[in-house]
Formats: structure tokens, C-alpha cells, sequence
């Protein structure tokens, strides 16, 4: 009887079992065979056998095939039979070899031969162990314990740059400067400061860990101010500050964040959204609106800071995502494209909403799919899901409260402002979210 196998007609079969930097595992996933087979024509390239040589095999020398330790007790054996053997067999054959079947432990395999019977392989023949420890011995454990007094963390000095660069992301969500609720404009002025020195310290305390932080972007999420009457007929009469007023002190507010932080960073970025607060010529809201969407106070005065912050060195850095008209903004932050949009066009306030949302602005916007983080405000909610294909941040409001989001919905949520860092040193993109 005669048989050779396709593989030996494999140019790369024979290629792998010749490179001996290829482990015979690999070489079995790679092939999808045993590895006891790699084995065998492995140990017959070391006996010199030409694997390419078109040759003869008898059964009967495959049959007898057997390795002993040096006792002559057996630690494999491989047998030709008409029948597929199970562990009885395998018993019946150690027995017969002078070896007791109930001192030893073994596993067994069987492969049908195309010309007819059966290879059947005893592998892996060792004493039975009395004890564990027979199989984990006194020198194992000092081994185990001297490899643990080895073990030490790689130095990290804060700032150095180790490990990929990440970006944090600072958003300023629903600040809305001059209303009343919550404590007026000086308590929202108190939490925005208390935000940037809290933002300062989280930074110092992400680089002391070892983030190598080299970028800042702050985010204007919408609603800077809070806005006058042709917004919402109720503020005439609950704002504190005129729209002059408020937008100065907008602008101030930035101008301090920028002051601060841009200097601190190699890279700098400012993305501004357009939004429903300090719309330009409402005449009782968007319904009854009597200019285009660009006309918006929010794009207004990042394009204003752009204009005070040019032309000084300590800022040449920086660089300004401004929409004209369009209501997503979108930007590439530390190597991940990033979407922003106020929220006041997504309908409902949760997951839910975004996604409908989401599901229809991919139809047209290719940007909009490919945003790997999305950033929405206008909800004065923080929230944060997975999508799979992106991750979504809705942020809190740095206001002091909306009694809005109580009656329409019975929620209520601290204020506060949303930080987190963004890169490719984690799988998603993202980590280390902060509620300042």
C-alpha cells in the first residue's frame, strides 16, 4: 500500500517546515493539520529524508512507530489497524509493552487512512501524579517567586511625551450668561471659574499618570448667553443682562479660558456650534424667524475672539472650527474625527433620539458617519452611550438649573462642565471622563 500526501506538494508546507523560526503550532494553524504531523515530517528533515522526493511509504513501517523515555516506558507510539482505537486499546497496548495502564496518564487520536484503516496515536504517556506536589514542585515556587520580586513598571516622568499623543477636550455647554435661574450671572461666573481651575488640576493629574497631553481644545457646545426677547417672549422679563452685556461678558469668559490654557499646550483648537440662545432677528422664535441660520450670536463671537487672539505668538497655535450656517461642526482631534452639534434640532432627550437623529444625517453627510466621538449639548442633562460605530457625550449645562428640563421632562441634573481626553491610546477613542 502506498500513500503521500498533498502537503508535500505544498511549496510553502515544505518552506514552513524548513524555517525553523516557525513554531510547529503556527505551522498546524496555518495548515490546519495536527501538530503531531508537523512533528513527524519535521523529524524527518532531521534525519535527512527529501520531503519533495517523490516515495514510497509502507504501512507497515508507519505502524510500529514508537518513542520510549530512557527506561524504555513509553511516551508515544503511533499504530496502523483496521479499526479506530479508544482508550481500552491504548490500555491493552501499554500493557503489552510491560507498563501498568492505572500508573499513567495519556490522550489518544485516530486519523482514517484514504487507503483504507486507521492511524492511531497514543500521545503524551506520563506517570500519574500522587499529589500537586508532584506537579508543582519547591523549586517551581521559588522560580515563580523570584521571576515576581523582578517585576517593575516602566518609568514615567509627567510631560516627558511617553505614549501616544492625546488631546483634552473642554466643553462649555449651555453657559447662558444673564439668566436668573440658579443663582443669576454671578453664580454661573463662580462655576465657571471653579471649572477652569478644576480643569487645570485634572490636566496636571492625567499628565503625572503619564498622559502625554499636548493638545487642548475648548468648545463652545452653544448657548453662550442667554438672550433677549425675539429668542423666547418669557425673557424680557428674566434676564439680567441685555444682549451687549451678555455677549461682552461672553467674550471675557473665553478670552480667560484662552489666557489660561492655551499657553500650556503645544496644539491648540476653539470649535464653536451654531445654537437656539442669541439667534440674531427672532421675532418670537425660529417659527417666525426673519434671517438665515448663520445669523447667530454664537458664531459671532467666536469669530470675534479669533480676531483678539490673532497676531499674539502665545496663541499662533490655536486653530478655529467656525460654522458658517451649518448645524454640524466637525473637526480632527489628536488623529479622531469628532462631530459637534448644539443638540436644539435632535429630537428627544436620550439615546434614542440621537440615533434616529444620527440614522438620518448619514443619508447625506458622510462627515456625520464618520465622526467617531459626537458631542451635543442643549439637553442641561450629562449623558454618554455607545454606538459602535461612535461614542456619544451630551454634556451638562454650566447654568444653574433649567426649570425647562423639569416641567418637560422631571429631570434635573447638577451643572457642571464635561472634560475628557481623546486619542488613539485607547480602543475607543476615548477616556478619563471629568464632571467639573
Amino acid at each position: 500500500m502506498t500513500e503521500r500526501s498533498p502537503l508535500l506538494d505544498d511549496p510553502k508546507f515544505i518552506a514552513d517546515l524548513e524555517d525553523s523560526t516557525i513554531s510547529g503550532g503556527e505551522i498546524s494553524r496555518r495548515h490546519r493539520i495536527a501538530k503531531s504531523v508537523v512533528n513527524k515530517y519535521r523529524r524527518r528533515l532531521r534525519e535527512g529524508v527529501s520531503l519533495t522526493a517523490a516515495r514510497t511509504v509502507t504501512a507497515a513501517i508507519q505502524a510500529d512507530e514508537i518513542h520510549l523515555n530512557s527506561d524504555n516506558t513509553i511516551v508515544s507510539a503511533t499504530r496502523m489497524a483496521d479499526s479506530a482505537w479508544g482508550a481500552s486499546e491504548w490500555r491493552e497496548f501499554i500493557r503489552a509493552k510491560g507498563q501498568d495502564p492505572d500508573t499513567v496518564t495519556f490522550t489518544y487520536g485516530v486519523t482514517s487512512n484514504p487507503g483504507g484503516g486507521y492511524w492511531n496515536k497514543l500521545l503524551n504517556v506520563r506517570p500519574l501524579a500522587q499529589s500537586m506536589a508532584e506537579l508543582f514542585t519547591d523549586a517551581d515556587v521559588e522560580a515563580a517567586q523570584k521571576r515576581v520580586r523582578l517585576w517593575k513598571l516602566p518609568t514615567r516622568t509627567p510631560g516627558a511625551g511617553l505614549g501616544a499623543p492625546v488631546a483634552a477636550v473642554l466643553n462649555l455647554a449651555d453657559m447662558q450668561l444673564g439668566k436668573s435661574e440658579g443663582g443669576g450671572v454671578e453664580a454661573t461666573e463662580q462655576r465657571l471659574y471653579d471649572g477652569l481651575e478644576n480643569f487645570q488640576q485634572w490636566v496636571a493629574r492625567q499628565r503625572k499618570g503619564g498622559r502625554n497631553i499636548d493638545e487642548v481644545v475648548i468648545v463652545n457646545n452653544g448657548d453662550p448667553g442667554e438672550g433677549i426677547a425675539g429668542n423666547y417672549a418669557s425673557q424680557t422679563h428674566t434676564v439680567e443682562k441685555n444682549l451687549r452685556s451678555q455677549m461682552n461678558l461672553v467674550l471675557d469668559v473665553w478670552q480667560a479660558y484662552a489666557r489660561n490654557l492655551y499657553p500650556q499646550f503645544d496644539k491648540g483648537q476653539f470649535v464653536s456650534v451654531l445654537c437656539n440662545h442669541m439667534e440674531f432677528g427672532r421675532q418670537g422664535g425660529a417659527k417666525n424667524s426673519i434671517t438665515g441660520d448663520s445669523d447667530n450670536g454664537s458664531a459671532f463671537l467666536a469669530e470675534t475672539l479669533r480676531r483678539v487672539l490673532s497676531g499674539r505668538s502665545e496663541f499662533d497655535h490655536v486653530e478655529f472650527t467656525i460654522p458658517h450656517d451649518e448645524m454640524n461642526v466637525y473637526t480632527t482631534v489628536a488623529g479622531i474625527p469628532m462631530g459637534f452639534n448644539h443638540g436644539h434640532k435632535i429630537p428627544g432627550s436620550d439615546a434614542a433620539g440621537f440615533e434616529k437623529w444620527l440614522n438620518g444625517q448619514v443619508r447625506g453627510d458622510r462627515q456625520a458617519y464618520e465622526a467617531r466621538i459626537w458631542v451635543t449639548a442643549h439637553k442641561h442633562n450629562f449623558q454618554q452611550w455607545e454606538m459602535g460605530s461612535t461614542h456619544v457625550f451630551q454634556c451638562p449645562s454650566c447654568d444653574g438649573g433649567s426649570k425647562w428640563l423639569r416641567d418637560a421632562t422631571g429631570r434635573f441634573s447638577r451643572s457642571g462642565i464635561l472634560a475628557f481626553l481623546v486619542g488613539e491610546h485607547e480602543p475607543l477613542s476615548w477616556s478619563d471622563p471629568a464632571f467639573l
